[in-house]
């Protein structure tokens, strides 16, 4: 097909990338259901219960359904990712016996269809769905799937229009609801095809074992809940025609159009067509069940490239648009209705489509992930047992095999709880913030994957976050400056707290130099000193040879490093936020506890076997590894690998403790007196932080901290930037809130 005038423009100044960018939004609609498929009667979770406020998790219809609603990007991928996220943070938020059920069919209902709990988080609200039970099939309305936004580029519209198209539309609104209801028109006729491609609803409800199967009986008219169809010949029609359905009373609302293009603006449907159309809402595509978050994006990358492809094709004639819209309803229900598993008796017209999308693929350039999606979707075609509705009705128990999906995609969701998929590039504590985030309908961008830098948007509140807690609540200066641990210490030491002598080297032989008065001093602490977690500590200083060694180690990792006195004590880690201690951690150095039966590889193998163990950093609990200094201490205790350990016999194979190091971390939050809690809240204060994380070393925690002891409590460090995580997943003790918290602080307002 030729290109129209708009096409042509598009081709001529090179805009073709403007277009194939569209903005895309997902909203995605599944049910809560227990482990049989009846649907829950569990209260909304807890943690999601804000749903007023809450404008990416909802409910919808009923208090079973929930609605995750992305913010509209142009890129798919990140698209996609958000929507793990939503739907992982839904997962974890559900009850014990609590799924998503992963079909668009609905599971099972009460026999009395009276029973649903309907949504009722506000008045007027639960008023509507009343009314609409009332008027319309429950079965119908419980029905899911997603819902695609799409809207074009600002910048293609104002070039077009300001380039050629001034001359032939009376305003820029004008000329932007042309493009926006020809692509409209395109989707309409095509919709047979999008369904064929992606229905998975062989039945209305799964237990229906006497209908035969279907491609998608969701979006076969016979099941739409509203049989009131759309106008699409121009803006004015469609609203019109709407209006005149509510006067008729055939819909109890404009909002209650389910056919499947609606245009959207942010007004009222009155002033649609002054205002213009924002965005064009398709809403014909079933859950995917084979997909843990319900879409494949295969279809989010099929609907986008059909946009495209009618931006720059003509629309249609006015005279035609009637008569084309019931031929493709027709279509839409001749191939919805066929058997899932044999050919489609449109194949040939299938393929014939998707042949000319790939020559339109070809000639404008677009990305070759284009024409390798075509061609997969091809083999949809020639092979119907490929599609999804045909992976569902081969199924001999589909409510069963439902149920094992939901389980399995619960499973994995709560696999590994530190992290967010969709958000995995991040650092723990920005994936455990976005996590809580998300949940509170908070939106977040990922400004810089690398960097962990996080913008984080509610009701227009904007807070940039870096690292998990770095954030513009503390002064930016002194951020910086704690960022170097021999500044931060004598800033610490100028508002008086204790914190242990030290000496800044700038070389190995000078620091190896010092060798000596070490060991005459009783042990040294060596930190780098602009990265904090190199740190090596010696209560017994070991052999000239080995302490060279571990020092030029150090030094082929830092520039500087700094010797400091070593403190004999517990170290804990005290986190603030917003001036007050929110948890503490006492960190333990690496270590291995004897059994009396087991070698020291096999109790190093155990216990970085535990799920929450790993790599430093990508896991919350840090892997126990045997470099130089674990295998100098090991050799202290007389113990080698193959070497048995006495029951109950610890073996401190490092005698420093950080996040990265192998420590264990409990939580030691109730515990710790209340004067070194406000010791530590007087620090911050004077130093004008609002969230920090603050290091000390306390011989008993139970003990008070006293003016004439200020050695009872000495001060390592202090970091504006503090993790989060091991508050949230200590080896020992209580996880505390400290993500919640931080939000909580960053938009109380």
């Amino acid at each position: 097909m030729e290109l129209d005038a708009i096409g042509k423009a598009i081709t001529e100044y090179h805009l073709v990338p403007l277009v194939s960018h569209s903005n895309m939004g997902l909203e995605v609609t599944m049910q809560r259901v227990d482990g049989s498929g009846k649907l829950s009667t569990q209260p909304m979770p807890e943690a999601l219960e804000k749903t007023r406020q809450n404008h990416q998790i909802h409910n919808e219809f009923a208090q079973t359904q929930l609605k995750l609603v992305t913010p509209a990007t142009a890129d798919v991928d990140a698209l996609m990712a958000y929507l793990a996220g939503l739907n992982t943070t839904v997962r974890r938020a559900l009850a014990e016996d609590d799924y998503l059920w992963p079909l668009s069919s609905n599971p099972i209902l009460p026999a009395k269809l009276t029973e649903i709990p309907l949504a009722d988080n506000d008045a007027v609200g639960f008023k509507r769905r009343q009314a609409l039970a009332q008027k319309y099939d429950v079965r119908r309305l419980m029905t899911t799937g997603t819902h695609v936004n799409l809207s074009f580029n600002e910048q293609l519209f104002t070039r077009l229009y300001s380039e050629t198209f001034h001359q032939q539309f009376d305003s820029y609104v004008d000329f932007r609801n042309a493009v926006y209801l020809k692509v409209a028109q395109g989707f309409v006729r095509m919709n047979w095809l999008i369904q064929y491609l992606f229905g998975a609803t062989p039945t209305l409800d799964v237990t229906d074992q006497a209908t035969k199967r279907q491609r998608s009986s969701v979006h076969h008219s016979a099941n739409r809940y509203s049989q009131v169809k759309g106008d699409y010949t121009s803006i004015d029609r469609y609203v019109a025609k709407l209006q005149a359905d509510v006067r008729k009373k055939d819909l109890l609302s404009v909002s209650d159009f389910d056919g499947p293009v609606r245009f959207r603006s942010t007004g009222q449907l009155s002033t649609l067509a002054r205002q213009g159309v924002y965005y064009l809402e398709f809403r014909g595509l079933d859950l995917d069940p084979t997909s843990p978050i319900g879409v494949d994006q295969n279809a989010v990358e099929f609907l986008r490239l059909l946009a495209s492809y009618f931006v720059m094709m003509p629309a249609l004639p006015a005279a035609m648009v009637a008569q084309v819209s019931e031929q493709a309803d027709q279509l839409v229900d001749q191939v919805t209705g066929e058997n899932p598993t044999t050919a489609s008796a449109q194949a040939v017209p299938a393929t014939q489509v998707l042949d000319a999308l790939r020559h339109f693929v070809t000639k404008n350039g677009l990305p070759n992930s284009d024409a390798v999606l075509l061609d997969h979707l091809k083999e949809r075609v020639a092979n119907p047992k490929l599609t999804p509705s045909a992976q569902v009705a081969v199924q001999k128990d589909p409510l069963a095999w439902a149920n094992q999906c939901a389980r399995d995609y619960q499973a994995v969701a709560i696999d590994r709880p530190f992290e967010l998929p969709g958000f995995t590039d991040l650092d723990l504590s920005s994936q455990l913030l976005t996590e809580q985030a998300l949940a509170r309908g908070i939106q977040v961008n990922v400004v810089d994957k690398k960097a962990n830098i996080l913008r984080l948007t509610q009701q227009g509140q904007a807070q940039l976050v870096v690292n998990g807690s770095g954030t513009d609540l503390n002064p930016q200066a002194l951020t910086t400056v704690l960022t170097h641990k021999v500044a931060a210490k004598q800033i610490m030491a100028e508002h008086g707290v204790q914190v242990p002598a030290s000496q800044t080297y700038h070389s190995a032989n000078q620091l190896i130099d010092d060798y000596d008065r070490f060991v005459s001093e009783g042990g040294i602490v060596l930190k780098a000193t602009d990265q904090d977690h190199k740190v090596v500590a010696f209560r017994i200083m070991p052999k000239r040879e080995l302490f060279e060694q571990v020092v030029r180690q150090l030094f082929e990792q830092t520039q500087t490093v700094m010797a400091e006195e070593l403190v004999v004590a517990s170290s804990y880690r005290f986190l603030v936020i917003g001036g007050r201690v929110k948890a503490i951690v006492e960190r333990i150095p690496a270590n291995i506890v004897g059994d009396g039966r087991s070698t020291v590889q096999t109790l190093l193998d155990r216990k970085n076997a535990r799920p929450l163990r790993g790599a430093a950093f990508a896991y919350p609990q840090s892997a126990v590894k045997l470099g130089t200094v674990e295998r100098y201490r090991l050799d202290s205790y007389h113990l080698d690998l193959d070497s048995v350990v006495g029951r109950g016999t610890q073996i401190l194979l490092r005698e420093d403790a950080t996040f990265g190091n192998g420590s264990d971390v409990l939580d030691a939050t109730t515990d710790m007196h209340a004067s070194y809690v406000q010791a530590v809240e007087k620090l911050v204060a004077d130093l004008h932080l609002n969230v920090a994380g603050v290091d000390v070393m306390i011989p008993n925690l139970y003990a008070e901290l006293t003016p004439e002891h200020p050695e009872m409590a000495v001060y390592l460090g202090i970091h504006a930037a503090p993790f989060l995580y091991p508050h949230l997943f200590p080896m020992f003790g209580d996880r505390q809130p400290v993500a919640g918290q931080l939000l909580d602080e960053l938009f109380k307002d």
